[in-house]
């Protein structure tokens, strides 16, 4: 058949009579012929020079379940056929779809036409591409039916379910969107999905307050507590607003910071966390440096001791986050990056004639089953949202 419509050929059936069609149609419906074998065509032009306008196809048979309807039909139409039927059935003003369907807009105007229905306005602009992910429906079904992701909800998806999931809310995407802008310069512009996170960090520095956490811990024992001269540790909600007020964490003599926070040999310049020689500060609390790596039976790090530096004045780099051990709380945390490692996975498929999934990026979900949290988030809900 496709090869036909480009060379402008009827097909053998196009003069079938009417009566014949409808007891065809009615075989389709019933599921008599198999998936591909036939299909119900639009009597148009054949020999239009848009592809579009020769005979497109209205029904076709697929035997896969509905989401509403479940298994009561096996035949479906087609885009071409219903679209404009379903915008002017249902009002609608100005029918908006990106640049690849503009050569359809002519028959969408003759359908309307033919029934003397309601012809809306419609207009084509460029179609929305972000780095490193795909949008089309078809490689994100891709995605789910390969279990490459979970899920139509998956965070690291940019479908509305996967970004409300991710932490996004509607006013960050919707502010995204009216800063970039429509156009009319193509399908190939890509827009980085550093600026999409670029507004997320914007809401969320007014609306996020800060905590501390930690994804992979490390436990400090300090072994001097009795010289800590202020265990209630006062930290603003939101550093850039003061006014926003404080909560205080209680520092004791266990506490837990990131792993990565910490090395037993000097490394080079550019780290700034606890060395042999490097001295820290815990967040908005006091100084301290190493004293003893305590190890276990194989060899691995149990617990590093430590002592504070109540009078220590000097400006240090380092800064760690910190949780109480006795005020903490166990939480699984999903650490996710960017879902391909090319900005345009699509593309690049298609000029390697590769297919598309061997650019998935292994590392764009990282869990950390063993993070702490204070405890008092120990009643949080999906939708708070807080820093750390």
């Amino acid at each position: 058949m496709r090869r036909d419509r480009m060379a402008k050929v009827n097909s053998p059936f196009r003069d079938t009579s009417v009566e014949d069609n409808l007891r065809e149609f009615e075989k389709m419906r019933q599921g008599r012929y198999e998936e591909g074998s036939c299909c119900l065509r639009m009597k148009m032009d054949m020999q239009h020079d848009n592809p579009c306008m020769r005979d497109t196809v209205a029904y076709r048979i697929r035997y896969t379940p509905h989401p509403h309807s479940g298994n009561k039909w096996c035949i479906y139409p087609t885009y071409d056929y219903t679209h404009c039927m379903v915008d002017s059935l249902e009002n609608i003003t100005h029918s908006l779809c990106t640049l690849e369907f503009e050569v359809r807009r002519e028959s969408y105007y003759q359908l309307l036409k033919d029934l003397d229905w309601y012809q809306p306005c419609v207009w084509e602009y460029s179609r929305l591409n972000i780095t490193n992910t795909v949008l089309s429906k078809r490689k994100c079904e891709a995605l789910v039916d390969s279990g490459t992701v979970t899920g139509w909800d998956d965070p690291r998806l940019h479908t509305l379910e996967g970004l409300r999931r991710r932490g996004y809310t509607p006013s960050m995407i919707l502010e995204f969107c009216r800063q970039i802008g429509v156009s009319r310069k193509g399908n190939e512009n890509f827009t980085s999905y550093k600026k999409l996170e670029y507004y997320a960090r914007q809401e969320l520095d007014k609306t996020a307050s800060r905590t501390f956490g930690v994804t992979d811990p490390i436990l400090l024992k300090i072994v001097n507590f009795g010289d800590v001269k202020e265990t209630e540790i006062k930290a603003p909600l939101f550093p850039f607003d003061t006014s926003k007020g404080y909560r205080t964490y209680t520092l004791t003599d266990e506490v837990y910071v990131e792993k990565d926070d910490f090395s037993e040999v000097e490394q080079g310049k550019g780290f700034f966390g606890l060395t042999p020689n490097q001295k820290v500060y815990l967040r908005y609390g006091p100084v301290i440096e190493l004293v003893e790596i305590v190890k276990d039976g194989s060899g691995k790090i149990d617990h590093v001791k430590v002592k504070v530096l109540p009078d220590f004045k000097e400006k240090l780099k380092g800064v760690l986050h910190w949780v109480s051990k006795s005020h903490s709380i166990d939480a699984t945390m999903n650490l996710y990056s960017v879902l391909f490692t090319v900005e345009d996975p699509a593309g690049q498929a298609r000029n390697e004639k590769k297919d598309f999934l061997e650019f998935i990026n292994p590392n764009s979900l990282t869990v950390k089953e063993n993070g702490k949290l204070w405890n008092m988030h120990a009643d949080i809900g999906p939708n708070d949202r807080f820093q750390f």
